[in-house]
């Protein structure tokens, strides 16, 4: 297992022959010792990186098979598949009652093993999603959501979202934010996250938006920032996201947290994937 380039741990196929399990989830082709050995290896990751006072994620326990993160609503159990020691695993215990459900349990689990634990391993996605793990609960149910709207499209969706663990190719912002790096950034009353939208229509061109969310509700104008390639569909999400940040100021004042997910839900199942007569438009910022 060796360090690639934008925090990417690839794993070498040419150790054995031996063929990846059935039932497993769709993976790059490893051999069962490299299998078990990234599992190992991806637990004693997250046991070195993911305590942090700050961000309320302590270790529970750390054995050889598992780790256990407490946060301030669960028990987040990383443990590695006992049965052929494949694949690495997460679940959920709450320790709170009123937050979690098992839909969303389901979801976190079923997210870090098809997009997380998955080879090649890609460090900073882990290292983003086990922010968003330590996020406050209010965050976390938001990034739940974008996840199910990932796994789980509904029929209406227009377009398929994608949450994008670590910074998309084509967003650098002045050698602060490149290509490859955590893509969930958290900083003050601020988060910073990136998603992708896929239309047919669109097969090799995907819409990146990244999206700002600002917990204390001041409502500020969106800085023109070059985060995106210069498309059509750019005037058209901004437009959408002032028109959502409008309608929630009216209904009650500030914007809160559930405003992400239920934004992103209406961009979905609205966004006209047609070009207009005449293409071009600034870049775009989300904000919501």
């Amino acid at each position: 297992c060796m360090l690639g380039k934008c925090g990417e741990a690839v794993v070498s196929t040419q150790s054995t022959g031996t063929e990846t399990p059935p039932n497993l989830p769709d993976k790059k082709p490893c051999s069962v010792l490299e299998n078990m050995l990234s599992a190992c290896l991806l637990k004693r990751f997250i046991a070195s990186t993911a305590p942090d006072k700050k961000r309320q994620l302590t270790i529970r326990s750390n054995e050889l098979m598992s780790t256990s993160l407490l946060h301030e609503t669960c028990f987040y159990r990383f443990n590695v598949d006992p049965n052929n020691f494949q694949s690495l695993h997460l679940s959920v215990t709450p320790t709170r009652e009123g937050f979690w459900n098992k839909s969303m349990i389901d979801t976190l689990s079923a997210y870090f093993s098809e997009k997380i634990a998955v080879t090649p391993f890609k460090c900073n996605a882990l290292l983003s999603f086990l922010r968003i793990l330590a996020a406050p609960k209010e965050i976390l149910h938001q990034f739940i959501n974008i996840m199910s709207f990932e796994l789980k499209p509904d029929p209406r969706f227009q377009w398929h979202l994608s949450w994008c663990p670590c910074v998309p190719p084509v967003v650098a912002i002045g050698g602060v934010l490149q290509p490859g790096n955590m893509g969930a950034l958290f900083s003050n009353n601020k988060t910073l996250f990136f998603v992708r939208l896929d239309h047919p229509s669109r097969p090799n061109d995907p819409v990146t938006i990244p999206m700002v969310y600002e917990s204390s509700g001041i409502t500020k104008r969106a800085d023109q920032i070059n985060m995106m390639p210069n498309d059509y569909m750019a005037q058209r999400i901004q437009n959408h996201f002032r028109l959502c940040a409008n309608q929630l100021n009216e209904q009650g004042g500030n914007i809160g947290a559930s405003s992400i997910s239920s934004c992103l839900l209406e961009l979905l199942q609205n966004l006209d994937p047609c070009p207009p007569p005449s293409a071009g438009a600034p870049m775009l910022q989300g904000r919501v």
